[in-house]
Formats: C-alpha cells, sequence, structure tokens
C-alpha cells in the first residue's frame, strides 16, 4: 500500500466521501485531518489507528520512513483551495511515496443538492468558479462574515440587482440550506431569516430552477442533524432511512460487539441441545454470534431440532429467519418482561432453557423464567465495549454544534454515550437534544442517567424508531 495518501473528503457530508477515501480512512496505520473535518469521518478510521489533527508535514514524513500508512484529510479536493500540493512537494522533495485522492469540491456538490444547475443549455454555458467576470454563472466561496463583500464584489463586476441569486449555507453538508432572492435583497433576506457561517454566493439562470428542482428541501427531517449510536455493522439500514428524509446523520457508534471466543461452557451447551426445549435469543447480535459457535463446531440449525425457539423482538426474528429458524413465538417488546407474558400459556416447570446473550446482560429474564420452574442456563456469546475513538468524536461533537436529537438502540449504547464525557457530566447541547429511544427498557436507561427520553418507538425496530423521529421532528 502507498505509505501516504492525500485524500479528498468531499464537501462535508459523511455519504459524498469516494469509495476510495473510506478504503484509505479504514486501511491507515494513522489518519491525519484539518480542523472542521466530521466526526462521523474520524470514526471510520481503524480501532488501534493513530488519529489526530495535522501538525505539519514532517511528521507524515517521519511516519512513512517508520514504516506507517498515513491517511491526511483534506475537504474538498486536496489540490482545491486546499494546502495539498504543499504537503505533495514536501513528501516529493523527501522521497516519500505518496498518491492523491480526488474528491467533490463544494462549488459543485452543493449547488447540485440545492438544486442549482450551474450550466443550462441555452441559457448557461460558462462557469466561474471564485472569480468575477462575465460568465453565465458565478460561484463565490464566502467564509462566515464576508457575504456583503461578496455581494458587492458581483454588483461592481457589472451583476444587475434584480439578477436572480442565491446563498447556500452550510454548502456541502446535510445541513445545508438555499436562500434564494434578488442579488440587491439577498443579504437583506439572509439577515431577516438568521442565516450566517460558510456559504456559496450563486448567480445564473439555473438559480431560479432550484425552487422546482431542489428535492432535498421538500424532505420531512431536511435540516434536522440526528446521531446515530448503534453498533456500525447495524446502523446502515437505519442512517439511510433518515438520510432518505433529508436528516444529516451523524455517526458515531458508542457501542461495538466482540464475540467471546469458544469454551467449554459454549461447547457444552451445543452438546446439551437435544435435551433443552427452550431456547431463547434476546438480540440479533446473540442469533449471528451463536450460529457461528455452531459452525465452528460442525453443528448447523438442525441441532437446535428438538428445541422450541423464542425470540425477543422482530430484529431478533428476522435474524432467526434468516438461519432458516421460524421462532415459534416472538415477543412483541424487547423486554424479558413482555417475553414472560407471552410465555403465560406454556407449561416451564423443569424444562431446560438456554439463554445466548450479551456478557453483561439483565438478569430479569432469568429471574422470570425461574420463577416458572425452568432450568435456565445463561451463556454470554458476545461483550460490548465502546469504541476507542468515539468517546473524542462526541466530546468534539457537543462542543460543536450539537445535534437535534440522538438515538439510542440498547441499554448499552446510552451507558457508553454518557461515560464518554468526564464525571458523566452532560454537555449543554445534549440536554437541548431530543432523546429517541428504540423502547421502554433504553428509555429507563436513559432517564436514570440524565436524559429525558422523549421519543419512543411503537414498534421497536430501527423503522420504527425512524417513524417516531419523523413524526416527532417533521
Amino acid at each position: 500500500m502507498t505509505p501516504v495518501r492525500l485524500v479528498g473528503i468531499g464537501p462535508g457530508h459523511p455519504a459524498l466521501i469516494t469509495l476510495q477515501a473510506r478504503e484509505a480512512i479504514t486501511e491507515a496505520d494513522a489518519v491525519r485531518h484539518q480542523d472542521g473535518c466530521a466526526p462521523g469521518l474520524l470514526v471510520l478510521a481503524r480501532a488501534d489507528a493513530d488519529v489526530a489533527p495535522l501538525r505539519g508535514a514532517e511528521e507524515i514524513i517521519q511516519a512513512a520512513r517508520a514504516g506507517r500508512s498515513v491517511a491526511v484529510l483534506y475537504p474538498g479536493d486536496p489540490y482545491f483551495f486546499a494546502n495539498g500540493a504543499q504537503l505533495a512537494m514536501a513528501l516529493e522533495n523527501a522521497a516519500v511515496d505518496f498518491e492523491v485522492i480526488p474528491g467533490l469540491v463544494v462549488e459543485t456538490a452543493a449547488t447540485a443538492m440545492s438544486g442549482v444547475p450551474l450550466t443550462v443549455n441555452g441559457r448557461a454555458t460558462s462557469v466561474q468558479l471564485g472569480h468575477l467576470g462575465g460568465a453565465d454563472s458565478v460561484v463565490l466561496r464566502l467564509a462566515a462574515g464576508l457575504w456583503e463583500n461578496g455581494v458587492k464584489a458581483l454588483i461592481d463586476a457589472g451583476h444587475a440587482t434584480q439578477r436572480p441569486a442565491a446563498f447556500i449555507v452550510n454548502p456541502g453538508t446535510p445541513a445545508q440550506r438555499r436562500l434564494v432572492a434578488p442579488l440587491g435583497e439577498l443579504l437583506r433576506v439572509a439577515e431577516e431569516r438568521g442565516l450566517d457561517g460558510d456559504a456559496l454566493l450563486v448567480t445564473g439562470p439555473g438559480v431560479e430552477m432550484s425552487r422546482l428542482l431542489d428535492t432535498r428541501a421538500q424532505r420531512p427531517l431536511h435540516g434536522r442533524r440526528i446521531l446515530i449510536t448503534r453498533a456500525r455493522h447495524q446502523a446502515e439500514a437505519f442512517r439511510r432511512e433518515l438520510a432518505d428524509l433529508g436528516a444529516e446523520v451523524v455517526e458515531i457508534p458508542t457501542i461495538e460487539i466482540r464475540p467471546i471466543p469458544a469454551s467449554a461452557e459454549s461447547r457444552d451447551a451445543i452438546r446439551r441441545l437435544p435435551d433443552t426445549g427452550l431456547v431463547v435469543f434476546t438480540s440479533a447480535n446473540a442469533v449471528e454470534i451463536f450460529f457461528q459457535m455452531l459452525f465452528d463446531v460442525r453443528h448447523d440449525a438442525r441441532a437446535l431440532a428438538a428445541s422450541r425457539v423464542c425470540a425477543i423482538g422482530p430484529e431478533t426474528a428476522r435474524a432467526l429467519e434468516g438461519k432458516g429458524i421460524r421462532p415459534e413465538l416472538v415477543a412483541g417488546e424487547y423486554t424479558a418482561e413482555g417475553l414472560a407474558q407471552a410465555l403465560g400459556g406454556w407449561d416451564l416447570n423443569g424444562t431446560r432453557v438456554l439463554v445466548p446473550r450479551a456478557r453483561m446482560g439483565r438478569d430479569a429474564l432469568p429471574a422470570l423464567l425461574a420463577e416458572r420452574g425452568a432450568e435456565v442456563d445463561l451463556l454470554p456469546v458476545y461483550e460490548t465495549v465502546c469504541p476507542p475513538a468515539s468517546a473524542e468524536a462526541l466530546r468534539e461533537l457537543f462542543a460543536g454544534r450539537g445535534v437535534d436529537a440522538i438515538t439510542f438502540t440498547s441499554s448499552s449504547t446510552v451507558v457508553n454515550f454518557v461515560d464518554a464525557f468526564p464525571e458523566r457530566r452532560l454537555p449543554p447541547l445534549v440536554k437541548k437534544a431530543h432523546v429517541a429511544c428504540m423502547g421502554p427498557v433504553t428509555a429507563d436507561t436513559a432517564r436514570k442517567l440524565g436524559l429525558t427520553a422523549d421519543i419512543i418507538a411503537r414498534e421497536y425496530t430501527t423503522r420504527g424508531l425512524m417513524l417516531a423521529i419523523s413524526e416527532a421532528l417533521a
């Protein structure tokens, strides 16, 4: 692998990095980034990777010479309004091999996201980026506080005050907003609406078309920023559902699933399956890891032939169905109490019950089953930990803009989230955010740790959680 990669990460939207950029981040021994890099991108790094702000070319050269692979992240493209060329020359002079991974630039990405075509057949055939002139479409990148300078420069260059113009605020991020008005009125309208920050100033025929072509602004969660704390391997469908509704999704997993290596205890549990009357799966993770244990000892789903199989929650049931097992009973709630109630008509006296679960699971289920006369064996098949980079990413997130909503899919995600902050002191922006939980047990945990669980999914799945968030925040 090339020792150093200069990586364009696009305009800031985590979904707009290229596959090659994602690969560079996930493979690197060290990741260096500019200020303002989205926390959701930094958690793509390996758990053992060295992640820190870029301090200078010398540290990159030394790391490469020590045999480490380095990904240096640049907003947009490393060679477009960035100092990637400076680092590239330093690497070349030091005889360090490197490659450049291009990225989307904000001027073209943000305008497309807001439905502003920069070229229109017969109306706009020339474009100027970052420069005044006689082109049909002009795009200027403006830092916060310089909006008036940009508008004045366009007018002084001969652009009519009645010409359609737009500010695209927070350009290239999921939180970007579009404001359209005549060039001479644009500043006044922006001030009335309380808009500020970095922006693109755009003029040209395509601005008028944005009223019809800006499909993102019509989505129910447009402009809302939502944090996903679920384990990364389980978060993709949830992220996609929220993004499809227009939300800006920040992924910082507060939980990582680590299978527990096979032991004499797990091998004995599998050996005794013919004598086990009931197997209760409490999560989709427990299903995946338990079946891997079966395969590792040359068994498969047929080993459960003598057992009745139950699932807590519909997602667990779907995981079982993926293994060819249709659970005999599915508890509608992600709670041990819900399963115990669903088992109300079953005679469990003297029945051996196996419960594959997390190492630190709730004790309510075995206690409730034991009350019914069952012989309960708990089999820890995985443990949950907080990814090392997540705590710092969370602190950075809530030291900045924060989010509109925080989502929790299990009690572990809540506990690890709160533990990310020194002495469990939650920043003000955490307390201002809506807290959305996938079930009453998770909501109870959130409340006990000082969070207000004001959104609880009626259906205890990520889809149910997405619908509850949409209903509350749209």
